[in-house]
């Protein structure tokens, strides 16, 4: 038996890799996705996402009808005439204290607050926790809040109206100050860091049932993403575990030797432990192996399915590498290993090579032996030229 190199090995798994990805990839973006996904309900529950989000105000569908977009303007004055900050301040209005407003809005996906007693909201409650735990106002003052204060009618405050600037911010916006303009646009919109921050975004977190704290009660967008999820996720099963079965299952099953179509090409075969042809239960029992370690990758839960499979995966390449019989770990379970077959005789039973090795007068090592006999008390080596 002569055993490839590692290299050799993990260019016929790379072979049988990407035909599974290629052929895969081109059924799901075929089949998968023309057919198979919307049938699982992928177009409605996108657009019923969709729908919702463009409702709440905080999205838009852009003009060639693809998927909703965030608004993004300008510090300064953008096509209605109004600040990057006002036209922000517009929408996260709406979302807080119309959108969410059961009592104002009858639309019945959303999902109405309650107060910590367990009473529904009133529509004041929603300016309240507009001002108060989106904004940071406390009490009848703005102090916690740097740039905005409440509109107000003499000393009555205005709980029904949009924040408006405080004095100080109010007179840099006159002068058309751009560092406060800068800094208003940042305290709804800020995509400068790696992490999306701003008002502007709490409310899509908020919408989307994705915030950062428990005050988000909204769970239809959520729902819909995650069916949506689950239709891709059957669409991509559907195309990608056959291909596998039949890459890593079925054609080594069909094969004498127990090879997928990379060790095929590459001229290697799998015998057992001790150089014979497999038998039917090792046969059947390692492409099983390797088929359940692929299939692991189509997990639901992405991050598990693939953790599983490079783990699996890294820890087979060392333990063929560093490993004296070069035995991965579906190989060390079932006793098999993978030769060269061109460099290599392999034999359907014992019998069979204790024939070969006397037909060809060898040892058990395959060497071959010496005929010694004595000629005038003088040993005489008697080989023939074929030997």
């Amino acid at each position: 038996m002569v055993e490839p190199s590692p290299f050799k090995r993990i260019a016929s798994y790379f072979i049988d890799l990407v035909l599974v990805v290629a052929i895969g990839f081109v059924l799901f973006a075929t089949l998968g996705q023309n057919v198979i996904a919307p049938a699982l309900g992928a177009d409605e529950a996108s657009k019923d996402a969709s729908d919702f989000a463009v409702a709440s105000g905080l999205a838009y569908y852009p003009d060639d009808g693809g998927a909703p977009l965030i608004y993004e303007y300008k510090a300064k004055d953008n096509k209605d005439g109004k600040k990057g900050y006002e036209a922000y301040l517009d929408h996260v209005w709406y979302y807080y204290t119309e959108f969410l407003n059961v009592a104002k809005n009858p639309n019945d996906k959303v999902v109405g607050r309650k107060r910590s007693d367990g009473k529904d909201f009133i529509s004041d409650d929603y300016y309240r926790f507009f001002f108060e735990k989106r904004m940071g106002f406390a009490g009848d003052s703005s102090n916690s809040n740097p740039y905005f204060d409440y509109a107000r009618e003499g000393e009555n405050i205005l709980l029904t109206s949009k924040p408006v600037l405080n004095a100080e911010y109010q007179t840099k916006v006159d002068a058309n100050d751009e560092d406060a303009l800068n800094l208003l646009l940042k305290y709804f919109f800020n995509a400068d860091e790696a992490k999306q921050t701003g008002l502007y975004f709490d409310a899509i977190k908020d919408m989307k049932g994705t915030s950062y704290s428990e005050l988000s009660v909204q769970t239809y967008y959520q729902d819909k993403e995650t069916r949506y999820s689950w239709a891709e996720w059957g669409s991509e099963t559907i195309c990608l575990a056959p291909i596998t079965l039949i890459v890593f299952l079925l054609v080594p099953l069909c094969l004498k030797g127990g090879q997928s179509v990379g060790k095929l090409l590459l001229g290697l075969e799998v015998t057992d432990a001790e150089g014979f042809r497999i038998n039917k239960l090792q046969r059947i029992f390692r492409p099983l192996l390797v088929s359940l370690l692929h299939l692991c990758a189509l997990i639901p839960r992405v991050g598990l399915g693939l953790g599983i499979y490079f783990v699996s995966a890294i820890v087979s390449f060392l333990m063929m590498a560093l490993g004296k019989r070069r035995m991965n770990i579906h190989e060390r379970i079932t006793r098999t290993i993978v030769v060269d077959k061109k460099r290599s005789i392999i034999f359907d039973s014992l019998h069979d090579k204790s024939l070969y090795m006397e037909k060809h007068n060898l040892d058990e090592r395959g060497n071959p032996l010496v005929k010694v006999s004595l000629v005038e008390g003088e040993p005489n080596v008697n080989l023939t030229k074929e030997e």
